[in-house]
């Protein structure tokens, strides 16, 4: 079975770190964006009319939408796709779009998994990021999507922040934990030349911890979390049991997805493609035809990125599973590149399983450079996967 997701290009401010497609919501008609998006999953159907057993809305801020567009969307995908009993129906929440109404639509709607964009728990630092909620709202949204009993509750923080007080972000994760949140995914900041928060660093008006500072942070929190029930699964995401991503797995796993709206990103059938990240031509051409970029069918690299992006599980890779799909492109048993990374204590063999060990995960960048020379450090942005998922 497949993935779905939608790409809901709306904030109502852009944060200083992001620089994912986004538009600002003020004067849009997301009405009309939602119109677009059934007829893009209209046409997409009729073409594969295949089972999916999750569903993404991501962004963006897909929780600025009004119910009504909401419900359109979900029921387009529900009309044109076989979405399979106990899908897993998930929905990224701003903080401040949480409240009883909103829960009560999001209920109605079927969503079921509610991940909530929380980032950090200091005040001053939420409005350097110029995040549109405060520490405390971020809290009483956890809070509230947990009392409600209809979803499961994800919460994203972000480490390595300027001006981060390292005590503090702990407690902050234990908070957060304590509020409800029964998966958490704690990201080091990437940061991109062209953002507001890049230009910043780049000219020395912020300052930003060294790396080894937040490979400390990042260990403490990793410990933090397993103190309190949740286990890690993948480099950045923890979660108690039955409460993992099953969406975000499909793209840890090679697994296949299909997106829609402008600028979300798919892979079916060994082939990548993505929409243009153009609302204007989307909304205009109505969703069909929309302006697809195919990227160029190299099995090398669709053989890198499953091997790359497995690696970041815990559990690891089968190399066995992978040469099923991807054949030759994937190293044999005897490569000396995994022998080296064995050695070095970065990566551990059992059979054809092949795993990052504790040390690999911290060094990961490093391990994926050495197994493919080239090939970005993390497979979300090298894919451009990261606005795909949180």
């Amino acid at each position: 079975m497949i993935g779905l997701y939608v790409h809901v290009p709306y904030c109502s401010v852009r944060c200083s770190y992001c620089d994912f497609y986004l538009v600002p919501v003020r004067g849009h008609d997301t009405g009309r964006f939602a119109a677009a998006v059934v007829m893009e999953m209209a046409a997409v159907a009729a073409a594969h009319p295949v089972v999916a057993d999750t569903l993404h809305l991501g962004g963006g801020t897909p929780s600025i939408l009004p119910a009504e567009a909401l419900e359109s969307i979900l029921a387009a995908a529900r009309a044109g796709f076989r979405i399979d009993p106990g899908s897993e129906i998930a929905l990224e929440a701003n903080p401040e779009d949480v409240c009883a109404e909103t829960i009560a639509a999001w209920q109605a709607a079927g969503i079921n998994r509610l991940s909530v964009g929380v980032q950090a728990l200091d005040d001053a630092i939420l409005d350097r990021l110029r995040r549109p909620h405060t520490a405390e709202q971020a809290l009483a949204a956890v809070r509230a999507a947990k009392a409600s009993g209809s979803f499961r509750v994800a919460a994203d923080l972000i480490l390595g922040l300027p001006g981060q007080d390292p005590d503090a972000a702990i407690d902050g994760i234990g908070r957060v934990v304590e509020a409800g949140a029964d998966h958490v995914s704690i990201y080091l900041l990437e940061l991109h030349p062209r953002t507001r928060l890049g230009r910043a660093v780049a000219i020395g008006r912020i300052g930003l911890p060294s790396d080894d500072a937040s490979a400390d942070l990042y260990e403490r929190a990793a410990a933090t979390l397993a103190g309190s029930g949740l286990e890690q699964y993948e480099i950045s995401n923890f979660a108690r049991p039955e409460h993992r991503s099953r969406h975000n797995t499909k793209y840890w796993t090679d697994g296949d997805y299909l997106g829609f709206g402008p600028a979300a990103h798919s892979y079916f059938d060994g082939r990548r493609w993505s929409n243009a990240p153009d609302l204007r031509g989307y909304l205009e051409g109505e969703g069909r035809p929309v302006r697809r970029i195919d990227e160029p069918h190299r099995p090398e690299l669709r053989a890198a990125e499953a091997l790359i992006a497995g690696l970041r599980l815990v559990e690891g890779i089968d190399l066995d599973r992978l040469r099923r799909r991807h054949g030759a492109m994937i190293p044999p048993d005897d490569d000396l590149c995994f022998a080296g990374l064995v050695d070095l204590g970065l990566l551990t063999r059992r059979g054809s399983r092949l795993c990052l060990t504790r040390r690999g995960r911290l060094l990961s960048n490093e391990v994926f450079e050495r197994l493919i020379p080239g090939a970005a450090a993390d497979p979300g942005p090298s894919i451009d996967l990261r606005g795909q998922f949180t």
